[in-house]
């Protein structure tokens, strides 16, 4: 796309009528679900190819509504990201989706069972593991109660909605695995999770601070009343 064209002349030179259908459902993929990872199904495969060659008509058309489109090629993952410039507020550039707290340690266990197999090398376009993996995993938060097949579902229907993750087998079958996209890699930086690790640690382990916590409506609730359900300080890029 020139620096100079107009989207309304892009759109109508460059692109057919089925073409101008798959942008729509490109861009509404983004909405929806943030990520579009490549080797997750031939539909998603498509949309990234679509995305990636027509990068800059996405850029531009999602600059206006305050996102970025991040295309990484290695990785298979295009994201949508808030775009914070000195022409955007903070708050407008705000656009998050805010997980509980167990969501959000399940996340982070995930994020680290990615990075680690990563960090061997593993050469699988998709990572798989098991419920023992993350079982695991959470022990290591001092996470030790019973996972309910109900909450742990709903958990991974969360990230799935997001296309961090997918399933493969119902959950209490012996073949049934987690596997786990590339996309999970950007749900955190390095720096974001050493600091979310912290304070997720201090939260299982009981051993907060003696200060007052806020609810996600900006209320101050006491140390007492906070609870497994109560929302903490993590989030990831959403509508």
């Amino acid at each position: 796309m020139q620096k100079n064209e107009s989207i309304d002349d892009y759109w109508s030179s460059e692109f057919t009528s089925s073409e101008r259908q798959f942008f729509q459902k490109c861009a509404r993929a983004l909405l929806k679900k943030t990520f579009i990872v490549r080797d997750k199904d031939e539909e998603n495969r498509k949309m990234f190819y679509f995305v990636s060659k027509n990068s800059d008509f996405f850029l531009r058309y999602f600059s206006f509504m305050g996102f970025e489109v991040l295309v990484q090629k290695d990785s298979g993952v295009i994201m949508l990201s808030n775009s914070v410039n000195e022409n955007i507020s903070a708050s407008v550039a705000v656009n998050r989706f805010r997980f509980k707290k167990i969501e959000s340690i399940v996340l982070c266990c995930l994020w680290t069972l990615l990075s680690d197999r990563l960090h061997k090398g593993s050469l699988d376009k998709l990572i798989k593991i098991t419920l023992q993996d993350l079982n695991m995993e959470l022990e290591k938060y001092d996470y030790k109660k019973p996972f309910d097949k109900g909450p742990l579902g709903e958990i991974l229907k969360l990230f799935s909605k997001f296309n961090l993750i997918g399933t493969s087998g119902e959950i209490g079958d012996e073949d049934f695995t987690i596997i786990l996209y590339p996309s999970l890699q950007f749900a955190l930086n390095e720096s974001e999770f050493v600091s979310f690790v912290k304070e997720a640690e201090k939260k299982m382990k009981g051993i907060d601070d003696e200060e007052q916590k806020t609810d996600n409506t900006g209320n101050t609730i006491e140390e007492n009343e906070v609870d497994e359900s109560d929302v903490i300080p993590f989030d990831i890029e959403n509508e």
